[in-house]
């Protein structure tokens, strides 16, 4: 409204800020579907719901969407649905929600109307999101899920340390088995990927890795691990600006100073010291994207992905039709000869062992594509930042980059999962 009236009256800058947390999301407009050349996109995405019920001390979603989750109607999703269909669309459709199970009892409505709309069309569409691990507490929830063909949740994990996680305000990932909920949500039919973060307050040394351990564990074989960054208007920036910890330049409101969480994170003084933050980092990444390690966890994935009740067939019309089979792999490890021999193996043993959930193993071994070479790119900028807190030189990544060889996952990290 202010934009708008700044606008007709001539001004071409300015700062406007909305009030929070007041929009309601059931008067937003259809979005233009029309003008989206879908053939350029591998899935498209439409919003349920705004906000968040938790508190994480570092998320900046609370502070901007509220923790009061908001969604749209039942028939506004679907008509917004109905629209995609409409225009051709066929395939991925991702529900980018923040935590899409915020509102639960909005969700449990919404699910079986879902399903029913799905059916009516004979599935033109499968779902992922984002949720918070309590969802392996709903076997409910989760059946409506899988009955509403999702396929995959992203889940904030961010650390495998109890005290770390009630430091951050993470409650709903305390008094449980992570691991465990990980393998449960697998029983139902969706993969997760997952977020991981270090360097909070609480960090013993040498957590970089428990953090392996337990990825290697949880079987997840696409992690977004990060260095933490204290982002404008969160509880975390507020609280390091009062310690005097908070990076000069790192004003609470300047959203234009946020910066690369993987690169440049650490905007803060530590507790431990940073060059220990960020080996420790290092070794995360050089272990989780190793070839042999990221399709060692693709193929216990597989095991534990129960895909068995599932339609196989994708819809005509969805572009993943060429892209889930072996000319997919062919061409992977055209890419990065390093990948052929494990990710083969790797291959070879879903076709055999568990077919249905052969396409969801070959499209992560496609994320590889971006995620092997960014990770090379993330290591050798935290060489250099390791070598300027040495006061040395930076040395070649092939060099410094060595990574450690996989770590067997055991059953021995249950104690660590746990919050006593």
């Amino acid at each position: 409204e202010h934009f708008i009236a700044a606008w007709e009256s001539g001004e071409r800058k300015g700062v406007f800020i909305a009030e929070k947390f007041k929009i309601d999301v059931t008067l937003s407009p259809m979005p233009r579907y029309d003008l989206i050349k879908f053939d350029h996109y591998l899935f498209i995405g439409v919003q349920y719901s705004r906000g968040c019920p938790f508190t994480c001390e570092f998320c900046d979603i609370i502070e901007l969407y509220g923790r009061v989750p908001r969604t749209k109607t039942n028939d506004q999703i679907l008509a917004e649905l109905q629209a995609l269909y409409d225009h051709g669309y066929r395939g991925h459709v991702d529900f980018v929600d923040d935590n899409f199970i915020g509102n639960k009892k909005n969700l449990r409505t919404l699910l079986p109307r879902l399903k029913a709309w799905l059916e009516e069309r004979d599935y033109p569409f499968e779902f992922s999101t984002e949720a918070s691990i309590n969802i392996a507490d709903d076997v409910e929830l989760l059946q409506a899920m899988k009955d509403a063909n999702f396929f995959a949740i992203f889940v904030g994990i961010e650390s495998p340390d109890p005290e770390t996680l009630v430091q951050m305000k993470k409650k709903q990932n305390t008094r449980r088995n992570i691991a465990e909920c990980i393998h449960k949500i697998y029983g139902y039919g969706m993969f997760i990927t997952a977020g991981f973060i270090v360097g909070f307050d609480t960090e013993k040394v040498s957590m970089g890795q428990a953090m392996i351990d337990f990825i290697e564990e949880t079987n997840i074989p696409v992690c977004m691990v990060g260095l933490l960054y204290a982002l404008p208007g969160t509880q975390l920036t507020r609280r390091l600006a009062k310690e005097g910890r908070l990076h000069k330049g790192h004003d609470l409101m300047k959203v234009e100073q946020a910066g690369d969480q993987c690169t440049l994170g650490c905007n803060f003084d530590t507790k431990r010291p940073l060059r220990d933050i960020l080996v420790d980092y290092k070794a995360v990444l050089g272990h989780v994207f190793c070839p042999t390690a990221y399709a060692g966890r693709l193929s216990r994935l597989a095991v534990m992905l129960d895909r068995s009740d599932r339609c196989r067939d994708l819809p005509d019309g969805d572009m993943r039709k060429r892209l889930g089979g072996i000319d997919s792999v062919h061409k992977i490890m055209r890419t990065l000869p390093e990948v052929r021999e494990p990710f083969w193996k790797t291959f070879v043993e879903v076709a055999k062992t568990n077919p249905g959930a052969l396409r969801y193993i070959v499209m992560q071994m496609a994320l590889y594509l971006h995620l092997g070479p960014f990770s090379k790119q993330v290591i050798s900028e935290i060489d250099r930042r390791i070598a300027e807190l040495d006061g040395m030189h930076p040395v070649r990544a092939t060099e410094s980059s060595a990574r450690p060889r996989p770590v067997k996952a055991t059953g021995n990290n249950n104690r660590r999962n746990e919050q006593v």
